[in-house]
């Protein structure tokens, strides 16, 4: 499918014009739901898994946030499959590790691994959004036979495209609250409980909004997240939330991907922080894949328009 008939699809499911026959179903079903605990061998990992069928493992974005986020927004996937959620090492009801040199792509993509085997699941489905969709790269890459599909939801494939899609996002801002950013990046950003100086957190919150969220940002009570500050600290970096300067720093997936031969859905939305061309960067190295723009959408995709995001994503899966 080309991205105008993808944009296509996605304006008349905008409009009503598609009906997704899942959503009309008359007879009552019992999606079953359990969880539990994996070890993994260096680290001990939560898992919930909702509804029966085909597995389809999520991977939450941060990093250091939670599986929390995508429920209940993908809840509708799960009547025609089973949903694995797992919180990432370090983040949500997983372990956290003293040594945080343990948190890294590998480690976190081996957790994958062990939790697809530990349970039994066979070849999965994987979406990962945002630094989810990044592990979902290592994951794929790493262990590709376990691998039937891939959706890759507002991520990027390298740090360059990652760090300058940041770097346009603080040229934009207004000169006063850029220079309020800068200065306290200047002076460092943690505090000496190890997460985020608050005055930081909140405009960098104020600079992403506009590309978190296009149509319904969260009430106030959502927006207080969990975070595994030591995860996104050692992983994304400590210096700035608009550039990676942790162990993520110069990561580039983009020869790993064009060795692939999974069928591939790369989709964002259209106003996301997450850009056309780095979208097109991981579209254009997996051979065949699909590029999806979600329109009236930001990097929260999956709430601003949900039966877009869920219809796109199902219609690929049942493919």
């Amino acid at each position: 499918m080309s991205r105008i008939h993808a944009c296509l699809l996605t304006a008349a499911l905008l409009t009503g014009t598609v009906a997704w026959s899942a959503e009309n179903r008359a007879t009552p079903a019992n999606l079953p739901q359990t969880e539990g605990y994996v070890d993994t061998g260096s680290a001990v990992v939560y898992y919930k898994t909702i509804g029966r069928g085909r597995p389809l493992l999520l991977l939450h974005g941060g990093p250091g946030s939670t599986h929390d986020y995508f429920l209940p927004w993908v809840l509708p996937l799960a009547r025609d499959r089973q949903l694995v959620l797992i919180d990432e090492r370090g983040s949500g009801k997983s372990q956290r590790l003293e040594d945080h040199g343990q948190y890294n792509l590998e480690t976190m993509a081996s957790d994958v691994e062990a939790v697809r085997v530990a349970l039994g699941l066979g070849q999965i489905d994987l979406l990962g959004h945002s630094f989810g969709g990044i592990l979902a790269q290592e994951v794929a890459i790493r262990y590709p036979a376990g691998i039937r599909r891939l959706i890759l939801a507002s991520t990027g494939s390298s740090a360059a495209r990652v760090n300058e899609d940041f770097r346009n996002i603080k040229a934009a801002l207004d000169p006063k609250l850029r220079a309020r950013i800068e200065a306290l990046e200047a002076g460092g950003i943690i505090g000496p409980d190890g997460a985020q100086l608050q005055e930081y957190r909140q405009l960098a919150d104020e600079a992403l909004a506009p590309y978190s969220y296009h149509v319904r940002p969260p009430a106030w009570s959502e927006a207080g997240e969990s975070l595994g500050w030591d995860v996104l600290n050692t992983v994304w970096g400590a210096k700035s939330d608009f550039h990676i300067d942790g162990n993520l720093k110069g990561f580039d997936f983009t020869p790993g991907l064009r060795t692939l031969r999974i069928p591939a859905l790369v989709i964002y939305g259209d106003h996301d922080m997450v850009s056309d061309a780095t979208a097109r960067e991981s579209h254009e190295a997996l051979a065949g894949s699909r590029l999806v723009e979600i329109p009236r959408s930001a990097h929260m995709t999956m709430v601003d328009q949900n039966a877009a995001f869920n219809e796109a994503v199902a219609r690929f899966l049942a493919e």
